[in-house]
C-alpha cells in the first residue's frame, strides 16, 4: 500500500517538475540580454531625437511668427518686414542659382591626353568630349553636389547645354576648350569618391590616358547664374486652381 502510494508522489511530482522546466523554457526565449552597449545606443537615439524635436519646435516658431508677420502687416514695422522679404529672397537666388555661393567641396581637372595614338586608333580617343563632361557632371550631382561649375560658368539642372563644338564644348552658350575645370560644393569625401572610387566614369577617362585630378578644398567659391532660367510645361499654379 505504501510502495504504491510512494510511485504516485513520484510520478506526480516528476510531472510537476517536468511541467516547471518547460515553463522555464518557454518564458528564457521571450528573454533577451540587453547589454551597456545596447543601452548607450538606445540614450544616444533618444538624445538625438530630443534635439530633432526641439529644432522642429524652433522651426515651428519662426514660421509661426513669419505667418503672423505677412497676415498682420500692421502689426509689424518696416523694417522687419523688409528683412524677412530680403531673407526669402536671397534664399530664392541661391536656389535657382542667381547669386555667388561658397563652400567646402573640390576642384576637377579634365584634359585632353597627351600620349600618342596606337595603330589606327581614332584621334577622338584622346579628347575630352561633351558627354565626357555631362556624365562626369552628372556623377558630381548623384553625390550630392548643391553647385557646380564648368570654367567658371554656373551648371544648372535643365538649363544648362553642354554641346559639342568639334575638339571644343559649348556650355551655356560659350565655347570653351580642355582643360575644363569643374568645381562643386558639397560633402568633401563623397564628391572626391565620385571622382577617384572604382568604376566611376573619371576612372574610366583615366584608364584612356585623358588627364583626370581631383583636389579636395574647404573653400569653394562659384559665381552666380548669368542666364536665365525658362520652364517650357511647368506654370505658376495660384491657390485653389486645379
Amino acid at each position: 500500500m505504501f510502495d504504491a502510494h510512494a510511485k504516485r508522489l513520484f510520478v506526480l511530482f516528476f510531472m510537476v517538475g517536468l511541467l516547471l522546466t518547460l515553463q522555464v523554457r518557454i518564458l528564457s526565449k521571450g528573454v533577451k540580454h540587453i547589454g551597456v552597449e545596447n543601452i548607450q545606443e538606445t540614450v544616444r537615439a533618444v538624445e538625438k531625437e530630443k534635439a530633432e524635436i526641439e529644432q522642429l519646435k524652433e522651426s515651428l516658431v519662426a514660421a509661426n511668427d513669419q505667418i503672423v508677420l505677412y497676415e498682420n502687416p500692421s502689426q509689424a514695422n518696416d523694417s522687419e518686414l523688409l528683412t524677412q522679404l530680403d531673407k526669402k529672397r536671397r534664399m530664392l537666388e541661391t536656389y535657382l542659382n542667381y547669386t555667388d555661393v561658397e563652400g567646402p567641396g573640390v576642384i576637377v581637372i579634365i584634359d585632353d591626353a597627351d600620349r600618342e595614338l596606337f595603330h589606327d586608333e581614332p584621334g577622338n580617343n584622346v579628347l575630352v568630349h561633351d558627354q565626357d563632361i555631362s556624365k562626369v557632371v552628372d556623377e558630381l550631382r548623384q553625390a550630392g553636389a548643391e553647385a557646380i561649375s564648368i570654367n567658371e560658368t554656373r551648371i544648372v539642372f535643365n538649363s544648362t547645354k553642354i554641346v559639342c563644338v568639334g575638339p571644343t564644348v559649348k556650355i551655356n552658350g560659350e565655347q570653351m576648350a580642355a582643360p575644363y575645370v569643374i568645381k562643386a560644393i558639397g560633402n568633401r569625401k563623397h564628391l572626391e569618391a565620385a571622382i577617384n572610387a572604382p568604376d566611376t566614369y573619371a576612372e574610366f577617362l583615366s584608364s584612356y590616358g585623358l588627364f583626370v585630378e581631383v583636389n579636395t578644398s574647404i573653400s569653394v567659391e562659384i559665381g552666380k547664374y548669368e542666364g536665365e532660367i525658362k520652364n517650357i510645361y511647368m506654370k505658376y499654379s495660384e491657390e485653389g486652381e486645379r
